[in-house]
């Protein structure tokens, strides 16, 4: 069983067409929910809460057994946290002006990134109040945010983002998960970013050091994302839950094959992961892609159509060609135009010849690595019989 992805940093997913694309791949995408915390998912995601794809997992009960040396790390980058990310600096950082100029209650609600208190151990809470670093307890509540105000802590933005990355690689790493977010920001984390040069010092570098260590499941989710590009709808919102969820029970073995091709190149990927520099990681992440996915795709999709289109060929255009007595007796009976009588009898055929084809073309398909991606495509296009039977009468009439 391939791992699940562990979706941060909120609670409530904020991009569904994201959701819609994790739940092509991963097995399932956790998220971390307190304990009596109360959820308002979108239809979209209490679907796939419904059918188990998206599941909740207890911040607190995953740190109590989490073995995690992030004290050590935060004392030892204290005076650079608190220079460039204390709840002074989120401040001016939000308004341009010093915390100490400022008027009103309202400051912190802005400026700072608000985590539930289950998702800090208690020496980390009490480390980052003394340091000046967090503001225990809300004034103002937000309604995805339930609960009481006192179950939240606020930090600079940027650190908040970096805590709740650092948060999801460990417990990935310790949990057996992959981490996931629907946060760009987030996901392409690097040294010349706010919540990359926040994250460095969290895991124990100093500002100017080399990248800490890869975990092996990073670059994963760009290259599956990127690849799901090339064969899903434009726009997945008009495609409901429901089939998605089909989908991944129609192509369990396909997709099984898929997350294994996948796992094949993971050593590659964690490395593409490493290059710092945003734009060439995207471009290396885009190469390794058309490699990988396009060119087997485009060379799977040039067999399937000699496979589906010659043996159609062969049946209709053949000498011994006769239309199936069951059609043409029924437009017979119906007093048909003899025209009729062969059109029906050559969509008939041609629908035949498909049958008889299949079973090469589903072999082909279980040797290709991409096989998956093209039936994703195939059944997530929307299409008509109409439009269907067209294509096949133009596909076999069209080169006499």
């Amino acid at each position: 069983m391939k791992q699940p992805g562990l979706y941060f940093p909120f609670v409530h997913i904020r991009d569904e067409e994201w959701l819609k694309a994790a739940a092509l791949y991963w097995p399932s995408v956790r998220r971390l929910v307190p304990a009596g915390y109360s959820t308002h998912d979108s239809p979209t995601a209490q679907a796939f809460f419904q059918a188990e794809i998206l599941r909740d997992e207890d911040p607190q009960e995953l740190l109590n057994v989490m073995e995690w040396d992030l004290a050590i790390a935060l004392r030892s980058n204290a005076e650079l946290l608190v220079r460039d990310y204390s709840l002074e600096r989120a401040h001016a950082d939000w308004n341009g002006r010093k915390w100490a100029e400022s008027t009103g209650p309202d400051w912190e609600v802005p400026a700072l990134g608000w985590i539930h208190g289950t998702k800090f151990p208690p020496d980390i809470r009490s480390f980052l109040s003394e340091a000046g670093l967090a503001l225990h307890g809300r004034r103002e509540m937000h309604w995805e945010d339930p609960g009481h105000p006192e179950d939240w802590i606020g930090l600079h933005p940027a650190l908040a983002g970096a805590y709740m990355t650092a948060l999801a690689t460990r417990l990935s790493e310790q949990g057996h998960f992959e981490p996931l977010t629907d946060q760009a920001d987030l996901r392409a984390a690097t040294p010349n970013s706010d919540v990359g040069a926040a994250l460095y010092m969290l895991v124990g570098q100093k500002a100017g050091q080399d990248h800490p260590p890869t975990q092996e499941s990073a670059g994963v989710e760009e290259y599956v994302l990127l690849a799901l590009q090339h064969v899903r709808p434009a726009r997945l919102d008009s495609i409901p839950a429901e089939k998605i969820i089909q989908l991944r029970t129609d192509l369990a073995e396909e997709l099984e094959r898929f997350r294994d091709y996948v796992d094949a190149q993971r050593s590659e990927l964690a490395g593409l992961a490493t290059i710092p520099f945003p734009r060439r990681r995207i471009e290396a992440f885009a190469e390794q892609v058309e490699r990988t996915v396009e060119v087997p795709l485009r060379a799977l999709e040039r067999g399937l159509l000699l496979h589906k289109l010659e043996p159609t060929r062969s049946l209709v255009l053949t000498e011994a060609f006769v239309p199936p007595a069951v059609a043409g007796d029924a437009l017979q009976a119906a007093e048909a135009s003899p025209t009729a009588v062969a059109v029906t009898g050559a969509v008939v055929a041609i629908g035949s010849a498909w049958w008889k084809v299949n079973q090469v073309r589903q072999a082909a398909k279980a040797q290709s690595p991409v096989g998956f991606l093209l039936d994703v495509r195939d059944q997530l296009t929307p299409k008509t019989v109409t439009a269907h039977v067209r294509k096949l009468l133009r596909g076999t009439y069209s080169h006499g």
